[in-house]
């Protein structure tokens, strides 16, 4: 009875030694779906004299579809839209004299993250994606409370573009997380088409600093065996 009773002791040590050496499954691990919804809100001022000031407001929403192909590493598609509001008072004396632009713009992506875990709820995250975009803008040239249809404008914009984005994630619970990137490193092409002129104008912009895009915060949920089970 004594043999049994230590045979089953050494069974159910060996047993617990084996689970305990099994991987935890966690939101990263290899084989989970990732779906995200990223929204920002960005606004900008520039007032270099009494009669002269920009500003511009940006919204944008991010969603994307992402599969944990690796432990820790992301691939996924992302699709966002960006609406921008733009003013420019060039004149305030003896008349107002401003441009203001609307435009709305459309990007498709890929991109690939890379997560580093710090604990159980604070991960670096590396992300790098490349994408095209597409849009349309409307310029209204406005002096004093009339806007002038010679100078005014409308047309659309196509762009091609990557970034590589460092951030931070933290995840409260096992299937859901809260993220945010910090600074990125980013160049992108804009090809911009006036209606009814034969003539394009194309840009390439090249950047790295802190918040390089608009402020934002993703909504991220993981699907997986057994991470919505309490």
């Amino acid at each position: 009875m004594k043999k049994l009773i230590l045979l089953s002791l050494i069974i159910v040590s060996a047993l617990s030694i084996d689970a305990q050496r099994k991987r935890t499954r966690t939101a990263t691990s290899q084989g989970n779906v990732v779906v995200r919804f990223g929204m920002g809100v960005n606004t900008t001022k520039w007032d270099p004299d009494l009669d002269e000031e920009m500003t511009t407001t940006a919204v944008n929403f991010t969603p994307s579809v992402g599969y944990m192909v690796v432990d820790n590493l992301e691939l996924g598609v992302n699709f966002g839209i960006t609406n921008t509001n733009a003013e420019h008072i060039y004149d305030q004396a003896p008349i107002l004299n401003k441009t203001k632009t609307k435009s709305t713009d459309v990007i498709f992506g890929v991109y690939v993250q890379k997560y580093m875990p710090l604990n159980n709820w604070f991960a670096f995250t590396t992300e790098a994606n490349l994408g095209l975009s597409t849009g349309t803008f409307d310029q209204d040239v406005v002096n004093g409370a009339v806007t002038s249809p010679v100078l005014s404008a409308t047309g659309n914009r196509n762009g091609v573009g990557g970034a590589i984005n460092f951030g931070m994630a933290f995840t409260p619970y096992n299937a859901f997380s809260l993220q945010a990137k910090i600074a990125g490193l980013g160049v992108n092409s804009m090809k911009v088409d006036y209606d009814g002129v034969n003539n394009t104008e194309n840009t390439t912009n090249v950047g790295f600093n802190v918040w390089r895009q608009a402020y934002s915060l993703d909504f991220v949920w993981y699907f997986g065996r057994g991470l919505w089970k309490k």
